[in-house]
């Protein structure tokens, strides 16, 4: 008999269990579940295509926080085992809280995602679009970039010119996201990022929300370290949002402490994929090209990623598409490494060493996903720039690459 307590440790999600759990149960199960036990649930509801949990979780579209987001994301996955998930998503949207239209937002753009949205979706967003604006006009929380996210999923043409409308008529709408939907729609003409991130495995989507064993302590050797250590104990996960310090590019960084976090044994995968060749690494042109302080960083991070990739999202690191590696770098690190290292390992020397090493292992034929490795230190640069605005900091880190950087024109000597 399915029981949602036995789905979790420590009130986060078990991603064993979950995988080896039954849809059998999982319908009756939701509607006395809450919190981070519905989520399991829900996850396990959308994993399966259990069709007899729709109409149970399209009553739960007001929940928040981990279970509202799971619930949104289980209806998007089950839209086509029912065709009522896109109509009474729109439907929810007329009168709905603010949870619930943020769920249903979320259920309608996974719809739009997956290519099985109904043809008038575009048209439903269109209206509700100016439904969000008069909500905030007339002091409500306005949306309008959650339809508009949707419009661009879709690749709708009127995308930009909404956006406007939304940046115009609403002071309080997020504005860095709608102009990064402008800019994928106009560029790529859908919003690939969203697209990505709502196909990716339920595992790099709740990858702050899963549970990581704790290891033993180490054993202290005096004279020379064992080959072989426990894997890192999980820590509370820091927020990305608290910036690093700000680091120029002479100075170098204090001294990370990332060798406390122990290279664990390594858990097997699929087809064996052979371990990657870090001490190559070292002496690579590319990390040969980084500064000289950040050369010893680049070569503690590249183990450290290879180790997580494969525990958390349980694949090798370059087999990674752009959004799982930024996930793991966004989601899974912080809550890997302790709290005084994460924001070494998310500054902007350490965006550095993740191109260094992302260029290592295009050029050495071990990516097999060719740029999206590069693709992903982008999005994370993005992201952490945006967190930044958003908290409004002034003077914080530039995360700009820079390589993007003009060179400086030479001065003429003056004669």
């Amino acid at each position: 008999m399915l029981t949602a307590s036995d789905l979790l440790a420590d009130g986060k999600l078990l991603a064993d269990r979950i995988d080896a759990a039954p849809a059998a149960g999982v319908a009756a199960a939701l509607t006395t579940a809450s919190g981070a036990q519905l989520a399991a649930l829900a996850i396990i509801a959308g994993e399966r295509g259990a069709a007899d949990a729709v109409a149970p979780l399209l009553t739960l579209l007001d929940r928040d926080g981990i279970a509202g987001k799971a619930i949104a994301w289980a209806l998007g996955r089950l839209g086509s085992a029912s065709n009522a998930v896109e109509a009474q998503a729109v439907s929810a949207l007329v009168d709905g809280g603010l949870d619930v239209r943020e769920n249903a937002y979320a259920i309608l753009a996974a719809l739009a995602a997956r290519g099985i949205a109904g043809k008038g979706l575009a048209e439903a967003m269109v209206a509700r679009i100016q439904a969000e604006i008069d909500r905030a006009k007339a002091g409500g929380s306005g949306l309008g970039e959650h339809a508009c996210r949707v419009l661009a999923v879709l690749g709708d043409s009127r995308t930009p010119t909404l956006i406007q409308q939304v940046i115009d008529q609403d002071r309080f709408c997020d504005r860095f996201e709608l102009q990064r939907l402008r800019k994928s729609v106009q560029d790529d003409g859908r919003d690939q990022e969203s697209i990505k991130a709502h196909k990716a495995p339920w595992q790099v989507t709740f990858a702050d929300a899963l549970f990581v064993p704790k290891a033993p302590e180490p054993a202290k050797v005096a004279e020379k370290p064992a080959a072989k250590a426990p894997a890192p104990a999980p820590k509370a996960a820091a927020p990305a949002a608290a910036a690093p310090t700000p680091m120029t590019d002479e100075e170098p960084p204090a001294d990370d402490g990332l060798d406390e976090v122990p290279p664990g044994e390594e858990d097997s995968l699929p087809g064996n994929p052979p371990p990657i060749d870090w001490k190559t690494f070292t002496t690579s042109a590319e990390n040969e090209a980084l500064a000289a302080p950040l050369r010893q960083l680049a070569a503690q991070l590249g183990p450290l990623l290879e180790q997580l990739s494969v525990r958390a999202i349980r694949a090798p690191l370059a087999d990674l598409s752009a959004q799982e590696f930024a996930g793991l770098l966004l989601q899974v690190l912080p809550q890997a490494l302790p709290p005084q290292h994460v924001q070494m390992a998310l500054s902007p020397h350490a965006m550095q060493c993740y191109k260094a090493i992302a260029k290592f292992l295009i050029r050495t034929g071990v990516a097999t996903k060719a740029n999206e490795l590069l693709d992903a230190i982008t999005l994370v640069r993005k992201e952490l720039t945006n967190q930044i605005r958003q908290a409004g900091i002034l003077n914080g880190p530039d995360y700009s690459d820079p390589d993007d950087k003009p060179a400086v024109a030479p001065v003429a000597p003056k004669n």
